[in-house]
């Protein structure tokens, strides 16, 4: 009997270690909401996760912000051969359907966006191109070509005419005025060029040219874009290359906007902060039920190990 009253202790400390871990562990997670008895709340309620999980998303976003998602580690990823490869290979996969394509394919669903967006190129880009346009016109050598031509056209029309006109063109002496009046004849070509490019309506005619012969272009095209601009298998790889290089200095020369602009932080503080406390809890318990086993079978054996030493103590005393 000495032997089962010498156990009792133990035993009975172990259960206690073993229970009071488990409530312990229990609440962590409950209750979800805080309990109040005639008005007054009841310690640890609601649990410690339900109470701080402002403070804890808050926590484990500025963790990732901090150590994990950093420009460094992008950055190291991004020079990883198997990323680049993949890269690479999703760049060569892209580009080849999009020259498989023609003009109206691709541009299907968005070929008015485009229109307009042409439009508002062509519009933006008008004054520069009348300037070059009339650059290249009043330059030294074409006002000489055009002279020569002025000149050799006059020279048609006068052949064309019957003998009585042109006896009485040569009488007047006209013709020989007209050749040598060309230059002032073609300044104020020029000049009527000018104006007329300038012209609010012919710039709107213009323009509406321009956008309507996109229109035309991409609903007649039947040819793909391959096929178009004529591009073979090296000049495409170089391509894909030109494109993939681009692509990645740009990302690495923005990846503080781009982390900036995301806010890695407050994205996952807010993506914590909204989960379910339930799910949370399943959450921790299937990644730590090993973990919590242990701990509360090391309260069992604690409690064990005081009970042994409350009976020892009590049999020497006694």
């Amino acid at each position: 009997m000495r032997i089962i009253f010498f156990f009792i202790p133990p035993v009975i400390g172990a259960l206690i270690g073993y229970i009071t871990n488990s409530i312990a562990i229990k609440m962590l997670f409950r209750p979800l909401k805080e309990v109040r008895v005639f008005g007054i709340r009841l310690p640890f309620t609601p649990g410690i996760l339900p109470k701080q999980r402002h403070r804890l998303a808050n926590s484990i976003g500025g963790m990732v912000e901090r150590e994990l998602i950093t420009p460094e580690i992008i950055r190291n990823r991004l020079l990883n051969k198997e990323l680049r490869e993949k890269a690479r290979v999703a760049i060569i996969s892209l580009t080849e359907k999009i020259f498989e394509k023609t003009p109206n394919e691709l541009l299907k669903d968005h070929k008015k966006i485009i229109s307009e967006k042409v439009g508002g190129a062509a519009e933006k880009l008008f004054p520069v191109l009348t300037s070059s346009v009339m650059g290249f016109i009043e330059g030294a050598e074409i006002r000489r070509e055009m002279e020569s031509k002025g000149r050799i056209l006059l020279m048609n029309i006068f052949m064309k005419l019957n003998s009585f006109q042109r006896f009485f063109l040569s009488a007047g002496q006209y013709d020989t005025t007209l050749q040598q009046k060309m230059p002032e004849i073609i300044s104020d070509l020029i000049l009527n060029i000018r104006n007329l490019l300038n012209d609010t309506k012919i710039k709107k005619k213009l323009l509406d040219a321009v956008a309507s012969s996109f229109d035309k272009f991409t609903d007649e095209q039947e040819k793909t874009l391959r096929d178009l601009i004529d591009i073979g298998e090296g000049e495409k790889e170089k391509l894909d290359s030109f494109i993939f290089e681009k692509l990645v200095n740009a990302v690495d020369g923005q990846i503080e906007n781009i982390l900036s602009t995301i806010n890695i932080k407050t994205v996952v503080s807010e993506r914590i902060d909204s989960l379910d406390m339930i799910r949370v809890e399943r959450i921790i318990l299937d990644v730590m039920s090993d973990q919590f086993k242990w701990i509360n079978i090391f309260g069992g054996i604690l409690g064990f190990l005081i009970g042994l030493f409350q009976s020892s103590l009590s049999l020497f005393l006694n």
